[in-house]
């Protein structure tokens, strides 16, 4: 009788934790499309937006932005990021991000520092262009302050060319 107890008991707590809510995004073929799908519901504006920064929290999580060499330009790949960033932004106003450009080692300290800058404004333009009002973003540049040292190869400089997105800021 015990182990009978026993058993119903383990199925009680196992089968639980095999419910799941799938999420439907066959409608369409096209991944972008399930991309944008899902950068679109990443923060609902329903009131149950913690379920949502949860559910979609790797995108959230994704805080890099890579940029192309001595270059500021936005790659489009980039769009769903920063609106799904941007959502959870205009859903919680009182949240605030800092946009730190960085870039690899080659090029003076001014002139990467002014890079650095370059790529942050121009990510910091992305967020306004989805409403974010500027009172929650703030842009700016360490340069190669941080890239690779002793680290010549493209792939260093690759990770170097960035902007990180960092919530918290006061």
């Amino acid at each position: 009788m015990k182990a009978y107890t026993w058993q119903i008991i383990a199925l009680a707590l196992i089968l639980p934790a095999c419910k799941s809510t799938p999420t439907n995004l066959s409608h369409t073929g096209d991944p972008k499309s399930k991309q944008e799908t899902a950068a679109d519901h990443a923060v609902s504006d329903r009131d149950d937006s913690d379920r949502a920064y949860k559910i979609y929290g790797a995108y959230l999580s994704n805080r890099q932005i890579y940029f192309d060499y001595d270059s500021d330009a936005l790659n489009p790949k980039y769009k769903n990021l920063i609106a799904v960033h941007a959502k959870y932004l205009l859903n919680h106003p009182q949240s605030k991000i800092s946009l730190q450009g960085h870039s690899d080692e080659r090029g003076t300290p001014d002139y990467n520092k002014e890079l650095g800058l370059r790529r942050a404004n121009a990510v910091k333009n992305a967020f306004n262009a989805q409403g974010v009002k500027n009172a929650q973003l703030e842009a700016i540049s360490f340069g190669n302050e941080f890239a690779s040292k002793d680290c010549p190869d493209e792939k260093c400089h690759k990770v170097d060319r960035r902007v990180d997105i960092n919530y918290g800021v006061k």
